[in-house]
């Protein structure tokens, strides 16, 4: 993965552990534009916004989502590290 695109999908996940919902987005399309691969994880993110949205919180399931888009590495750790 891009370095770059790595640090825009950090940003992503840690924007929506303080439920920055627009920063999350942003940082979410960033990182897409640079590796497309990251589509499960855009799609992810999304699922946290639109709860954030709706309900105030993430779920333990868009949670272990995440964790899932993100697979092993330094954006699980970023991923279980954020959790509520």
């Amino acid at each position: 993965m891009n370095a770059k695109a790595e640090t825009f999908a950090e940003e992503a996940i840690r924007a929506v552990a303080i439920h920055d919902v627009a920063e999350a987005r942003i940082a979410v399309a960033q990182a897409y534009d640079l590796d497309h691969a990251l589509g499960p994880l855009v799609d992810a993110v999304h699922l946290a916004c639109a709860e954030i949205e709706g309900d105030g919180w993430v779920s333990i399931a868009t949670w272990n989502t995440l964790a899932d888009t993100v697979g092993s590495g330094p954006l699980l750790v970023v991923v279980e590290t954020s959790r509520e």
